[in-house]
């Protein structure tokens, strides 16, 4: 027991936490629950048994005796106080301690020289002035970004705060706001935070308008939970939910600070209509009549997109309508573009085409193996969440051609060619039967083809196939043994494994490699596709595939099939239809006649920018919901203005199968609508009976159809919602999968031959990918502040290859395959190997999808956008 102003209390890890169960009230700067004890900033000090002490780093022992309060300690900290005052401009929490303790700022003589304001970032304000040498960002930092941005420079009255660089700009800073957040004197300050001094405190200000809204980031697949405060109509600041298991109050920068473009002037207000081969502003009735008119009239030769940023709700009522209102199962969604590999090569291997565990996992494993994802560019917050975990200890391992963040810092790094990913998991694969680190009684167990696979697999040696993949074959046998021999192995995978002509196939070799070291169906382990867009997993969830109604069940499977009947009313094609590139080529055959593009900007995004123009002109009816008049928008013959991730109600699913509640903190812009109230007008006017738009009655339609969702309603989504499969309204939801069985039975060991691409192996290979400042087709993004963190796009090139052509850092170049041309500025870096170069697709003026192809994954008709022969020349 310990004895805090006289209250026993339990012995706890320090006597700071001792003294709060004791309910006493300790001053403390640079604490933070997230972060190691520091004991930097000396406000925390105590007297223990008669002697001060900084509460937060003293272990606390039984029998001792604390004071937190006495005149010797308000003595102590009015100078503290008055140092404070002293040595720096300490404004916000830092300045009103001091002055609580009675200082006034006469006692000492500023020590400090007067320092310049660095305002060179568009989003942090850095105001040395204010510094009181806490230390907080330095940790916050480390310790939750991994990014060691900060660091303390100088003695004495000189110790100033550094970061490397003459202006912040230029710094390693990555824009997630950490250090704002804890700085605890308004030092490091962002734009948020600086317009709103006043704002945030309903008793400070005047604004009957003042509230914070939980919901959840619409931008990647993590999923992080945001507390969206809002001022004047408008967003204020955007917090980290402190409390929620995805993110634990941590944001990247486009989460926290890239929501300018909700009220940007270029938002559309309007349906627009196309008259004269114009777009024209309409009133909303008649744009649904003439979209609902027009349908009628193409009936049998309509397709559909449906959108990954938009909530789980609106998705299940797209393909709803497109099935019962329109009559047909052409309706897909982006993961065609994306992650369908990932579903296909899961499946086939389990049964089931999801994450099996939660991100959580990751503080659990002791070892990491991220194969073709660049997770701290494109998932920032799980990147951020891997960083801490090698810095724990865990183990790395990193497959992917550049060198990344994660490369860069891994044990290992397999720096595979484009397209040699099935030849490296198999070598890999065989690496581990070689070294006798299967896990034998799992294979035996639960799993199936062993007879077959392992004489195959055998030939798969690292030796025979380094010629194919590029990687050494004692660094393959390295990896191998590192992965097999971890006691809680767990693998992520990206974009880089599945957007490959053997993309599927890969999968199912890295499904093989999990069930061999029996690392599944239990914590720290798993085969874990990262999904790049906030919904894409809910997309899929809803039924939005053309072979797939909501929660997986198959459209030629007459029970699924008539459990949607009864619950709609209408008769539902049994045949699946057609995935998004054979709309695309029955569009240009002129068998499909009229599209509808929910939410996605396919021109920019799809490959082979020209053949998908071609086919969305060759169309009678082209529709485009959407936020601005992207570049597909500009193609359609009506243009229908929906509502942000900020300006609605409903649910997203994250990469880990998290069902989560979207609130809409605004509302929608005047003139625009919820895209859930559009669908439910257009299925109406279609003749296709929806009652209610709201999203909570939708979910419980969802609940009764999708047995994966069967448990789920939105009051037991407060919180961290649910991973599904929730079975029922008792069930707590399903972390990791396949504890102990599979959906098929038996987890299936794949035989799996390497089959080169049309493109391997070409002098100079392209690869596509995301950058972190940016997202998808960048029209949200691009039109906030992190534009001028990552302005234009650049051309990663090795300097080989660089010098072999004559081209300049900096220089403009031409980017030339057999499908088009796209131009971009050189960025000479060996991030890249001789023999590939990089580019995001993001920009429209880049047009990186001009230069990508018709190749497509042999299973699940996902375009190869990491294998493109290419030739550079200047510009």
């Amino acid at each position: 027991m310990i004895h805090v102003n006289g209250r026993e209390v339990e012995a706890a890890e320090t006597l700071l936490d001792a003294c709060r169960a004791a309910g006493a009230e300790v001053p403390a700067l640079c604490d933070d629950a997230r972060l190691s004890p520091g004991g930097h900033c000396r406000a925390c000090l105590v007297e223990a048994d008669g002697r001060f002490v900084a509460a937060c780093t003293t272990p606390a022992r039984d029998g001792m005796r604390v004071l937190t309060d006495s005149e010797r300690l308000r003595a102590y900290r009015r100078d503290l106080g008055e140092l404070l005052l002293a040595e720096s401009a300490a404004g916000g929490r830092a300045g009103e301690l001091a002055a609580g303790w009675g200082a006034t700022g006469e006692r000492y003589a500023r020590s400090a020289p007067a320092r310049p304001r660095d305002d060179s970032h568009p989003y942090l304000r850095i105001d040395l002035d204010r510094c009181v040498l806490c230390r907080l960002c330095e940790r916050a930092c480390a310790e939750i970004q991994g990014q060691f941005v900060y660091a303390f420079e100088g003695r004495g009255a000189t110790t100033r705060l550094a970061w490397g660089a003459e202006r912040f700009a230029e710094s390693g800073c990555v824009s997630c706001g950490g250090c704002a957040v804890v700085c605890p004197s308004g030092a490091i300050l962002d734009v948020d935070r600086e317009k709103g001094s006043g704002v945030f405190s309903p008793e400070k200000t005047p604004d009957p308008f003042f509230h914070a809204v939980r919901t959840t980031c619409g931008y990647c697949g993590v999923g992080c939970q945001l507390d969206v405060h809002v001022a004047g109509g408008r967003v204020a600041r955007i917090d980290g939910t402190a409390e929620a298991a995805v993110n634990r109050g941590h944001l990247c920068g486009k989460g926290r600070y890239a929501h300018a473009f909700v009220r940007h002037p270029e938002r559309l207000t309007s349906p627009l209509v196309r008259r004269g081969g114009r777009l024209e502003p309409a009133a909303w009735e008649e744009a649904i009549a003439l979209v609902a008119r027009e349908l009628a009239r193409l009936r049998g030769a309509v397709a559909g997109l449906s959108s990954s940023r938009c909530t789980n709700e609106e998705n299940y009522l797209f393909q709803k309508w497109f099935r019962a209102g329109l009559g047909t199962n052409d309706v897909d969604c982006c993961a065609r573009v994306c992650h369908a590999p990932s579903a296909a090569g899961m499946r086939e291997s389990f049964g089931t085409g999801a994450a099996t565990n939660s991100l959580g996992d990751i503080e659990r494993a002791d070892l990491l193996l991220v194969v073709g994802a660049n997770v701290t560019e494109a998932h920032p917050v799980t990147g951020a969440r891997v960083k801490q975990a090698v810095l724990r200890g865990a183990k790395l391992v990193v497959v992917d051609p550049r060198r990344t963040e994660l490369a860069a810092i891994a044990d290992l790094h397999l720096r595979v060619r484009p397209g040699g990913n099935v030849a490296l998991f198999n070598a890999l694969a065989c690496a581990v039967v070689e070294a006798g680190l299967v896990d034998r009684s799992f294979v035996a167990e639960r799993a199936e083809g062993w007879e077959d696979y392992e004489p195959f697999i055998r030939r798969q040696t690292p030796e025979a196939l380094e010629g194919v993949t590029g990687v050494p074959a004692p660094v393959v046998r390295r990896a191998a043994a590192l992965y097999a021999s971890a006691r809680r192995p767990m693998m992520m995978h990206g974009l880089g494994v599945t957007e490959h002509y053997q993309g599927s196939e890969a999968v199912s070799c890295l499904c093989n490699l999990a069930v061999l070291a029996g690392a599944l169906g239990r914590p720290g382990v798993g085969v874990n596709p990262l999904r790049g867009q906030n919904n894409v997993q809910g997309a899929a969830d809803m039924g939005c595939e053309p072979s797939l109604l909501p929660g997986y069940q198959r459209v030629d499977d007459p029970a699924a099939r008539a459990r949607c009947e009864a619950a709609w009313g209408r008769a539902l094609p049994a045949r699946p239809g057609r995935r998004l590139p054979q709309m695309y080529a029955a569009a240009r055959r002129g068998e499909i006649r009229g599209m509808f593009l929910f939410g996605e900007d396919v021109v920019q995004t799809d490959p082979d920018s020209r053949r998908t123009r071609e086919a969305l002109e060759r169309l009678e009816l082209l529709v485009v919901q959407e936020l601005f008049l992207s570049e597909t928008a500009r193609l359609a013959h009506v243009v229908l203005p929906g509502a942000s991730a900020l300006e609605k109600d409903g649910t997203f699913t994250n990469g880990e199968r998290r069902i989560q509640r979207v609130r809409a903190a605004l509302p929608p812009l005047p003139g625009s609508r919820p895209d859930i109230e559009i669908l439910a007008a257009l299925m109406r006017a279609s003749g296709c009976p929806q009652p209610t738009a709201d999203p909570a009655a939708v979910m419980d339609e969802i609940a009764r159809l999708a047995p994966i969702y069967a448990g789920v309603c939105y009051a037991r989504l407060e919180g961290d919602g649910l991973q599904w499969p929730v079975p029922d309204a008792s069930s707590p939801g399903t972390p990791i999968l396949h504890r102990t069985t599979f959906p098929r039975g038996r987890a299936q060991l794949c035989r799996v031959e390497f089959v080169p691409s049309p493109g391997f192996g070409g002098a100079l290979t392209l690869v596509t990918g995301r950058v972190l400042e940016h997202y998808n087709a960048g029209t949200m993004t691009r039109r906030t502040p992190n534009r001028v963190l990552r302005p234009d796009d650049r051309l990663e090139i090795h300097p080989r290859d660089a010098a072999a052509r004559g081209i300049a850092d900096g220089a403009p170049v031409r980017i030339r395959s057999a499908y088009g041309e796209a131009r971009a500025r050189a960025r000479v870096s060996e991030q890249v190997p001789a023999g590939v170069v990089f580019l995001s697709f993001h920009y429209p003026e880049t047009a990186a999808n001009a230069v990508t192809g018709d190749v497509r994954d042999r299973r699940s008709d996902c375009p190869e956008y990491k294998v493109t022969p290419v030739e550079i020349a200047p510009a």
